[in-house]
């Protein structure tokens, strides 16, 4: 069962969260989930309900401009934060938030980020950032940079859309990126890169939650944040003894055949982390734990969940 709440973030805005438990009492753990770009953290309820069978606490939140949050940031894609704001920064801070409050709830419950996607990302910059407070890092549909996307020009780009129109006005950087992962597939519904299961495509070409636009404020900061995080020395304030574990597709074309990945575990490898691993799944695409395959997908990372707390 869903508990759904919400947390007060620094700036006041009410970021929504869910929490699920187990009815045996004290979890396990508690797994953090950060979801992907254009898309909520409800989506995330099935596998939810896996590891609270296995005796683990879930909580989630969606991000500013997503799911339920969105309505206090200026609807989907839109993060607010006047002109000068950094809504990826605010982010980060928000798994803070939402992270402090479950561990309140919870003391001495050891807590595990998992993030996909955009999620993946926050969660990297989160374990640079805030690290003593987690006893591991998942990142799920991993890639350590935007595939096929010069950083430098694209922040150009958009720095010049937010001088023109402002933060809040809407880009097309994010519709184009989701367009080009689409070309390697027979186009149906424009986002079979995200699954070979139709039904699942289905669900979220439906979903109004789902597939939106960013604004040029909120594709900005996404841009920054990406160039931070992969900094040489902020990946060295990671802990080498801070577990990741890496779980992707090998035909999600957000890794570029796999070399985003490989590029990003030997960033932590060099930075010295000492328990980097990684499962590749044949044939799976971005949203693995929406695959076909899932089951397996669930029972790897439960087994990892198991080996570390």
């Amino acid at each position: 069962m869903t508990t759904i709440g919400t947390a007060t973030a620094h700036d006041g805005i009410q970021l929504a969260t869910y929490t699920w438990l187990p009815d045996s009492g004290r979890p396990r753990a508690l797994v953090q989930i950060a979801h992907g770009a254009a898309e909520h953290a409800q989506r995330y309820e099935r596998f939810a309900g896996h590891l609270v069978r296995h005796g683990y606490g879930v909580i989630a939140s969606d991000h500013r401009g997503h799911g339920a949050t969105a309505t206090g940031t200026g609807g989907f894609g839109v993060v607010g934060g006047g002109e000068e704001g950094d809504s990826w920064r605010a982010m980060v801070d928000d798994l803070r938030t939402v992270g402090d409050q479950a561990r309140a709830l919870h003391p001495g419950v050891p807590v595990v980020l998992l993030g996909h996607s955009l999620g993946a990302m926050l969660a990297r910059d989160y374990a640079q950032e805030y690290p003593d407070e987690l006893a591991g890092v998942i990142l799920s549909g991993v890639f350590r940079s935007l595939p096929g996307t010069d950083l430098q020009a694209a922040q150009a780009r958009l720095e010049e859309e937010v001088a023109e129109r402002g933060r809040s006005a809407v880009s097309g950087f994010i519709p184009e990126r989701f367009a080009s992962f689409n070309d390697a597939f027979d186009r149906r519904t424009g986002y079979e890169w995200l699954s070979r299961d139709e039904a699942e495509v289905d669900v979220y070409a439906a979903d109004e939650r789902c597939g939106f636009a960013f604004s040029a404020g909120l594709a900005l900061d996404w841009v920054r944040g990406i160039r931070k995080l992969n900094d040489p020395k902020n990946i060295a304030r990671i802990p080498a003894d801070l577990p990741f574990h890496l779980a992707v597709g090998t035909e999600d074309p957000c890794n570029q055949g796999l070399t985003l990945l490989y590029e990003l575990t030997e960033d932590l490898r060099y930075a010295g982390i000492e328990d980097v691993t990684w499962k590749v799944y044949e044939g799976a695409r971005h949203e693995i734990l929406n695959e076909v395959n899932r089951d397996e997908v669930q029972e790897d990372l439960t087994a990892w969940l198991d080996k570390h707390v």
